[in-house]
């Protein structure tokens, strides 16, 4: 199923969405160095019962990377949030991926509203902040140098050894999609600029407002954003409905199991999702 591109302006830029399908709402939003491009085969499966929205964060994808505004986790939120302002939505399915599901979890935070529903699939949080000394240096110019070197295919088959359980599921063509936006000019300021404005993890007292039924789903071999964030997360939510974990996973469930993961979702949307937290690697 084609997707159609729309491009809508948010506080600081251009943000660029695919839409796939008829239906009730689902929003898409991806972790930190990733675009939309990584829900492409969720999306598509999720397209035959719902509108799928996969949007690019700024600094990401296909949308704006000004060097100079907010690229703080609750600065994205809030575009998240403008975002289903402009589209009209509302009883929005939301689902964030690593970065973007702390996001989206900041987002269901400021206002819930327009969300029936969150889903946080490996989703980062409770972290430190940045001390002054490691903002300095990550935000420094010399950092836009690393990014320039190190953000190619090849270093990109590099971090997937550490991201995923089985490396082959990114191929030629994966990888380079993914890469694609590492090359564009503005993307090393971007990041310096992110690295400068990254705030620390979602505090718990920001958790315990969020009332959206919630899901949780992680991969049990998680090494960027282990299960025991997940484990934090069921016991601060108060309305969390299931914490499923998917074995010989690791952080990318949507790359690793796409089938599991759509399962999930689309059993969690319909309110049919079954009593249990062993995963089911079958469609």
């Amino acid at each position: 199923m084609s997707a159609r591109a729309l491009h809508l302006l948010v506080d600081g830029g251009s943000m660029h969405l695919e839409v796939r399908g008829q239906g009730e709402p689902v929003l898409l939003v991806h972790g930190i160095f990733a675009s939309s491009y990584c829900w492409r085969l969720v999306a598509e499966q999720l397209a035959k019962r719902y509108t799928v929205y996969s949007l690019d964060l700024l600094g990401f994808g296909m949308s704006d990377m000004p060097p100079d505004i907010d690229y703080s986790q609750s600065a994205q939120a809030r575009r998240v949030l403008q975002v289903v302002d402009q589209l009209g939505l509302s009883s929005v399915r939301l689902v964030g991926h690593s970065m973007g599901g702390e996001i989206a979890a900041m987002a269901a935070c400021f206002d819930a509203t327009p969300f029936s529903q969150l889903v946080l699939v490996a989703a980062d949080g409770f972290r430190p902040a940045f001390k002054p000394w490691q903002r300095r240096v990550l935000s420094g110019a010399w950092m836009g140098w690393v990014v320039r070197r190190t953000f190619d295919e090849k270093g990109f088959r590099r971090f997937v050894r550490r991201i995923v359980t089985d490396p082959t599921v990114y191929g030629a063509e994966e990888i380079a999609h993914y890469v694609a936006p590492y090359r564009r000019a503005e993307f090393p300021l971007a990041m310096r600029r992110l690295a400068k404005d990254r705030e620390a993890g979602i505090r718990p007292e920001m958790c315990s407002t969020i009332q959206v039924p919630t899901l949780l789903l992680w991969g049990e071999e998680d090494r960027i954003v282990p299960p025991r964030i997940g484990e934090q997360y069921r016991e601060l939510l108060p309305n969390v409905v299931h914490y499923l974990t998917c074995p010989n996973c690791g952080h990318m469930p949507m790359e690793e199991y796409p089938e599991w993961l759509t399962r999930q979702l689309v059993s969690f949307f319909a309110g049919d999702l079954a009593e249990t937290v062993r995963a089911d690697h079958s469609w």
